[in-house]
């Protein structure tokens, strides 16, 4: 076993993850267009449901492979893709491209909105393709069991899109905590420092500050209601971005870069970061259902999502606490109990003998003095091929367990996610029966599932 110090650990992480960085039908369905014993090599055929924001970065990392529909609800952003990729056919309905594409196409890829997640992704499963979707997998909590089932039913590949779980410095993290670095873990502290007041967001001719004040939106009293509609923008098909969701006017405090703002279409902070930094604890300690949670924040508006949240969740051997906000007093306090600096965002493991501190690429063990001779453990846990190529190795195998974030997981660390929102909406603290699907609250249990638009469903 060699010997490292602290600082040689965080070193030999960051360098490696910024390395990583850079780098319904019945069930008689069509067989996928790849076909199961053709060679590894050979490429897919993808069909992305979404093709701007993150979806760029994820075409880009999957670009070896053939392009062969894109589907986007904004004629501007389709005409900007289809640029670099000509030959793929185009569409603005992802229901109608999967239909027309049924036996051409392998997987899909969607890169939506939140609460245009579930819908698309389930249709392409339940027509035995391949899925991979963008974090959180889905905007309610029955989204998320709905996709799960229907993944483990046909048995294709799946993957959320959290990237940083490829990460090598998550695996090491992960290690540490497995090899009893820090004792026996009672509680976990995961916080990000958020609160913009207006933000930029990235249309088709780049940054644009959007310029909405906080009282639009983000942070909003109780009794502000929605903002009234504006011109919807050519090329933009309004009642298709809405999708499943209750419809509303149009309005740029919606589209093209603040909806995560909105519960319709939304689920704040919480939603937007919690499956890329709660990931790491639920995974290395097993927190896939939590027994009761409670919420607190602003006075709640039925419309927007709060400024700031603060929720614990009470699993059986440990508790999880999640922090947002432009302020986090709270968590202060916790930092300064363990003599830990301030840090803008990350998760902190409190343990029996020491804690650990971790974000994306680093980790550190405090006391720093206690652990300035700790030897490392040699790795114990295969590491990942990347990301997306976890997810390609896996439809090219058509074996799902090469993907290491599947809907399976995904779901449940995303329900988990979304069931702290329910709690702030509601002001109750939760008992969670995962089993059963259902909660102690009867107004809790309303908002598991929200209810889809005529013409759109599961």
């Amino acid at each position: 076993m060699k010997k490292s110090n602290r600082r040689q650990f965080l070193r030999r992480s960051a360098t490696a993850s910024i390395a990583a960085i850079a780098g319904l039908r019945s069930l008689s369905v069509a067989a996928p267009a790849f076909c199961s014993n053709a060679a590894p090599n050979e490429k897919l055929n993808l069909a992305f449901v979404g093709v701007w924001g993150q979806a760029r970065t994820t075409m880009g990392e999957m670009q070896g492979e053939n392009f062969y529909a894109l589907c986007d609800v904004d004629e501007n952003r389709l005409g900007k893709a289809a640029q670099n990729w000509s030959d793929a056919k185009k569409f603005n309905d992802y229901r109608k491209m999967l239909e027309t594409l049924d036996d051409k196409i392998d997987a899909v890829v969607v890169s939506t909105p939140d609460h245009s997640h579930a819908a698309p992704s389930v249709q392409a499963m339940r027509m035995k393709k391949h899925c991979y979707c963008e974090k959180p997998l889905a905007h309610d909590v029955r989204e998320c069991r709905v996709m799960q089932d229907v993944a483990a039913e046909m048995k294709v590949a799946t993957q959320m899109g959290t990237q940083p779980n490829s990460w090598p410095n998550y695996y090491e993290t992960e290690e540490l905590v497995k090899s009893g670095a820090i004792g026996t873990v009672s509680e976990v502290h995961v916080w990000t420092q958020t609160g913009d007041a207006t933000g930029y967001i990235q249309g088709v001719g780049g940054k644009k500050d959007v310029g909405i004040p906080l009282g639009v939106g983000w942070g909003m009293r109780p009794d502000q209601m929605l903002p009234e509609g504006q011109p919807i923008p050519q090329g933009l098909d309004w009642d298709l971005w809405l999708g499943p969701a209750e419809a509303v006017p149009y309005h740029d405090c919606f589209f093209p870069g603040n909806w995560r703002r909105w519960w319709r279409f939304g689920s704040g902070q919480l939603g937007n970061f919690g499956c890329h930094y709660m990931n790491l604890p639920v995974r290395t300690l097993g927190l896939l259902n939590c027994r009761t949670v409670e919420a607190w924040g602003p006075a709640v508006n039925s419309f927007a999502c709060p400024e700031y949240l603060r929720v614990k969740y009470e699993f059986p051997n440990c508790t999880l606490w999640w922090y947002d906000g432009a302020s986090l007093p709270e968590l202060a306090v916790v930092l300064n109990k363990y003599q830990i600096p301030a840090k803008k965002s990350g998760i902190l493991f409190v343990g029996s003998e020491g804690c650990l501190y971790a974000n994306y690429t680093e980790h550190i063990l405090y006391p720093e003095a206690q652990y300035a001779d700790f030897k490392a453990p040699e790795p114990f846990i295969p590491r990942s091929v990347g990301h997306y190529k976890e997810f390609l190795d896996a439809c090219k195998a058509n074996d799902p367990k090469l993907a290491r974030c599947p809907f399976s997981y995904a779901g449940r660390l995303t329900e988990t996610a979304l069931l702290g929102t329910l709690a702030y909406r509601t002001g109750e603290k939760l008992e969670w029966d995962a089993e059963n699907f259902r909660t102690n609250s009867q107004n809790a249990n309303e908002l598991l599932a929200t209810t889809y638009r005529k013409g759109w469903r599961l």
